[in-house]
């Protein structure tokens, strides 16, 4: 499988591929991961400093900007595509959700089969963004908008505000397809840190990717 990775804000793609590191070894050599810098330069997130030199993310912040990242996501995918799931963590696994809804709205663009989100937050709406208005997708409003396996990975640590988004991003999912796996590590990708929250990630993105193919 061909994997679209996104990273978490304040961070990088090089970062993101060391927090991915394990499971990517993992998974073996039957799956290609592209990994994506934002276009929007960050102050780096806590630790990021020192790994790398450049920090970025994906949201602007600014709706001129943002009314064009969805579309320049798009345009990304069909120049350097086909992908078959999309990876990504926190704001990137946001932005993952956002192109997801937006294909299961407008027509395959990708041809993406499944995704694995950690410690994510429901999507902007884009079709509202691109009208000028910031919202987010809203599960107990839109409803299950994707039919394809899902793997949701957050931390049991976290405030209970923050369990409550990476909840709502799951319930936007298909709960038939879904798979959730809680961890002890906090704000972060499990790895080398926990071999138990390593073993829990695996087994539910093997899941996925069991789902993924079943239902080729």
């Amino acid at each position: 499988m061909r994997w679209l990775c996104l990273h978490g804000r304040g961070t990088s793609a090089q970062i993101f591929e060391m927090q991915t590191a394990r499971i990517r070894e993992a998974l073996g050599r039957d799956h290609e991961f592209v990994f994506v810098n934002g276009t929007v330069p960050t102050e780096p997130d806590v630790g990021a400093e020192a790994i790398a030199d450049e920090f970025f993310g994906y949201v602007a912040h600014n709706i001129e900007q943002d009314q064009d990242l969805c579309d320049n996501m798009i345009e990304f995918v069909e120049s350097q595509g086909p992908f078959d799931g999309i990876m990504g963590f926190s704001e990137g696994g946001t932005v993952g959700a956002m192109m997801l809804v937006e294909d299961a709205r407008h027509g395959s663009f990708g041809g993406f089969k499944c995704a694995v989100f950690f410690s994510a937050a429901p999507p902007f709406d884009p079709d509202l963004v691109r009208s000028g208005v910031v919202k987010s997708v809203d599960p107990d409003t839109d409803g299950v908008k994707l039919a394809i396996p899902t793997a949701h990975i957050w931390s049991r640590k976290a405030g209970a505000d923050e369990i409550e988004v990476h909840q709502r991003l799951s319930q936007l999912c298909d709960e038939r397809v879904r798979e959730v796996f809680l961890h002890d590590l906090g704000h972060d990708v499990p790895g080398s840190k926990s071999d138990e929250g390593l073993a829990g990630t695996l087994r539910a993105i093997e899941h996925v990717i069991e789902n993924a193919m079943d239902s080729r």
